[in-house]
């Protein structure tokens, strides 16, 4: 039984399965996502009648007609048996759908298995509603696996009512002790975690120390210390809350008595092997889910993906009816993002977002949409620059270091960009130059700091450069620094090719201020792999918005705080964070990550955005990164016959993990 405790005046909230005025005019009328099903009329097996989204007239039913084949010839126990007493009701975004078909999508090598997460993945405990807007705190959250749930004491305390009679997709019956090994015996489970805990598990003002989890039934509490801002927005956001332990048990040490003998069946070293290749997801077709679709072909099987509905899926339409509508998903694993293109162009994908979105690929995308029978939707910008350039502050090499932490240079650097002609020749004008800085609409937006060295300037640039110190040059007109050529290399993905096309346009500019560089493309494994260890000088990717309720990790284009993300520029910076280097940054960083672990445990949401200005203030004044532009809208696509319940308009952001909140799972072809 859980322990009492006192609630804590306004800041407390009950979020239940009721529907409230701002979610219904959000989601677009109607029930909102959130809204539970109650009432034996649900479960009537009888079909439902009337005008199906085909255009026919006739029976749509409590179940799609594959599983009830399975029900009548007795491999299935009724749908009234598998769905939980209170389903979650998915308000379509358009009409009513039907059933049938297969969603055809793919994936740019297994790498790309975020698509497979955000698309067809996206189940967390609590969820985004279909209209986000990034509204500042929790109102854009509603129930999801769980009921309802509460924020007590103040936001010590996150309290969730489970959905009473759901099941994994084995038809297991999902229970609080899933909650309870996923935190206790995975999450905060020292003997999986050598590197330290996730933050998200432990204490505000004691990151040793974990959180506690408490059940009741079919309720569960997360309980902590101190307030802990922004564990709702991260839960939402697709955080794994739940595991089926009955699955999972027989890889875990506590559990399995012939854990060796498993080991070594699958010729790994050690438990911890064998528990990280089993627990990835979409790579065992056996492991039960709580998705709308269960694997029957998993990543690294061959070359595709495949999954058939959940016949135990715990959502319904309107009139009851289990969902999803789509049978089937197939997703290609390609290796080139013009086959992906080409694929497109021919009608041979359904509804596809991400890799072949460019401005460059936009007019044979727009051109081929009569031919390949789809139309286009828009998806908002991820985040608030299209290409940002590191350099690295903690290098090896003392000259090269000492070159990029001269902030002079990277000034003179930044001048030297002719940004409206990469905007105009890669981006189609549709941009503006901007730095790593937040945009326009962010609480913490600064003009000053996203404009800061825009101008194309030679004559600003040759100043800058000349001011760092490096005057000499060779015979070939490039600079010099202790009687050696500046020669920079930057390490740029391959499967961003904008940027790649960006830079040899940059390469002309620095070369004409004295500066040479070379570009060396790879792929995200290797690119990685070189930045982790710290053998990247510079290093490209797309900037990250800055988040206010901030985890520990997060927020590393600004501050130090994560020793992968910020090891394009201050990977010891961040071990130190992080406790794993004796390499101390300057005092001005010191007390940014000061500022920073301030901001992210402060629940006053007025202070945390102060703090953020302040954190800001520094990042625009050490100035790591060079920001060439904004981002461009990105665009997806779906085939006209799919595409009644897909969106016009999808948010882009990383946090909304789209198009998961869309909710995939009403989305259905018309023939």
């Amino acid at each position: 039984m859980f322990p009492p405790t006192a609630e804590s005046g306004t800041r407390d909230r009950l979020w239940s399965s009721a529907v409230s005025r701002r979610s219904l005019l959000l989601t677009g009328g109607g029930l909102a996502a959130g809204a539970s099903l109650a009432g034996c009329s649900f479960f009537d097996t009888d079909p439902a009648q009337g005008e199906n989204a085909g255009g026919n007239a006739g029976p749509k039913g409590a179940e799609a007609p594959s599983l009830a084949a399975q029900v009548e010839a007795g491999d299935l126990p009724p749908v009234e048996e598998r769905l939980p007493s209170t389903p979650l009701v998915v308000e379509p975004h358009s009409q009513i759908g039907q059933y049938g078909g297969t969603w055809r999508s793919a994936i740019i090598t297994e790498e790309d298995r975020t698509w497979l997460t955000q698309s067809i993945g996206y189940e967390p405990l609590i969820r985004w509603i279909p209209g986000w807007t990034d509204q500042p705190g929790t109102s854009e959250i509603i129930p999801n696996i769980c009921e309802s749930f509460e924020e007590l004491e103040g936001g010590r305390v996150f309290q969730f009512t489970l959905r009473e009679g759901m099941k994994w997709s084995d038809g297991e019956p999902v229970t609080a002790e899933d909650f309870r090994f996923a935190f206790e015996d995975v999450n905060i489970y020292e003997g999986l975690h050598p590197g330290g805990i996730y933050t998200l598990w432990t204490n505000v003002n004691d990151p040793e120390k974990p959180g506690t989890f408490e059940s009741d039934g079919n309720v569960i509490r997360y309980v902590f210390d101190d307030p802990k801002p922004g564990f709702l927005e991260e839960l939402a956001s697709g955080t794994p809350m739940v595991l089926p332990k009955h699955h999972f048990e027989q890889f875990h040490e506590l559990y399995a008595d012939n854990l060796d003998d498993v080991v070594a069946e699958n010729s790994l070293d050690d438990w911890i092997q064998l528990w990280e290749s089993k627990s990835e997801e979409f790579t065992d077709v056996d492991r039960p889910t709580l998705h709308a679709w269960k694997l029957t072909a998993a990543l690294g099987d061959g070359s595709y993906v495949e999954a058939e509905r959940n016949p135990y899926y715990w959502k319904v339409d309107p009139d009851g009816s289990q969902l999803p509508y789509i049978d089937s998903i197939r997703c290609e694993v390609l290796q080139d993002i013009e086959v992906e293109l080409l694929k497109i162009t021919n009608g041979e994908l359904d509804m596809q977002m991400r890799n072949f979105d460019s401005i460059r690929n936009l007019p044979v995308v727009s051109d081929n949409q009569e031919s390949g029978d789809y139309r286009l939707f828009s998806v908002s910008p991820q985040g608030p620059n299209a290409m940002v350039i590191g350099f690295n502050q903690n290098l090896e090499d003392d000259r090269k270091r000492e070159i990029y932490a001269n902030k002079d240079f990277r000034v003179g650097l930044s001048h030297a960009i002719n940004r409206q002609r990469i905007i105009d020749t890669i981006y189609g004008s549709q941009t503006i130059p901007w730095q790593c800085a937040p945009v326009e609409g962010h609480p913490a937006f600064d003009e000053e700091f996203g404009t800061q060295f825009t101008e194309y300037s030679v004559e600003l640039a040759n100043e800058a450069l000349d001011r760092a110190g490096y005057t000499e040059k060779d015979g070939d007109g490039f600079r010099l620094s202790e009687g050696e050529r500046i020669t920079m290399t930057v390490l740029v993905p391959s499967t961003m090719p904008d940027q790649l096309d960006a830079f040899e346009m940059i390469k002309e500019d620095w070369a004409e201020v004295g500066v040479e560089v070379n570009v060396t493309p790879l792929a995200e494994t290797l690119y990685w792999e070189r930045v982790e260890a710290n053998q990247a000088e510079l290093s490209t990717w797309t900037a990250g918005g800055f988040e206010i309720r901030a985890t520990q990790g997060s927020n590393h284009y600004f501050v130090p705080s994560n020793p992968r993300g910020s090891s394009r520029y201050g990977h010891d910076w961040a071990q130190w964070y992080r406790g794993e280097s004796s390499v101390e940054p300057p005092e001005i960083i010191q007390h940014q990550l000061a500022l920073f672990d301030e901001m992210r445990t402060t629940y006053d949401a007025d202070r945390a955005i102060e703090l953020a200005r302040e954190i800001l203030d520094i990042a625009k004044d050490q100035f790591f990164y060079i920001g060439i532009c904004t981002q461009p809208d990105g665009y997806g696509i779906v085939k006209n016959n799919m595409g009644t319940n897909v969106p016009d308009a999808i948010p882009g952001d990383v946090g909304y993990q789209p198009p998961g909140p869309t909710n995939p799972e009403q989305y259905f072809f018309t023939d």
